[in-house]
């Protein structure tokens, strides 16, 4: 007796989701900005670009970014996104110890974005020409270790630690 089954992902999540998800990653993000390594206000811009993209279901991942006094990337805090199924789980925010960071370190945003997603062309004008991003950005190379993850329906931020 033979039987057959069939598997579908569906990459479904709604603007609810997302705003969920992104509680506990703001808590997260704000973290820096209240260990007075970059200002509120670029957080905020931040979080409204990396809620942007996921909307638009564009996101593969983000880093945020720490550079040294020699503009030297040396650690990032990079969150992939997972949009396959139902995911009822997740961590709380924190674990970051922001205190640890030496002072002076500057922070940066990188996205990982689909460029063949149908989407693409708008986004890239809103990026570009409204929100004024560039092109030049890469993903730190080095150990990652996974840390927590951020969850709401069928969405899911895993963060992660590279380091060099």
């Amino acid at each position: 007796m033979s039987e057959t089954f069939t598997v579908s992902n569906t990459e479904t999540y709604t603007v609810v989701n997302v705003k969920a998800v992104m509680q506990n990653t703001y808590e997260d993000i704000l973290g820096f900005a209240n260990r007075k390594l970059v200002d509120y206000s670029r957080i905020k811009l931040w979080i409204e670009d990396i809620v942007y993209l996921l909307n638009k279901r564009i996101l593969r991942s983000f880093e945020i970014q720490l550079y040294d006094l020699n503009g030297v990337i040396f650690k990032s805090y990079r969150y992939d996104v997972n949009t396959y199924g139902f995911i009822n789980s997740g961590s709380s925010s924190g674990g970051i110890n922001y205190f640890e960071i030496p002072d002076g370190t500057k922070l940066g945003l990188f996205a990982d974005i689909d460029f063949t997603h149908t989407k693409i062309e708008e986004v890239k004008e809103y990026l570009y020409e409204q929100r004024g991003w560039g092109n030049s950005g890469f993903a730190m190379q080095g150990n990652s270790s996974f840390e927590r993850s951020h969850s709401s329906g069928s969405l899911e931020l895993k963060r992660y630690v590279v380091n060099k």
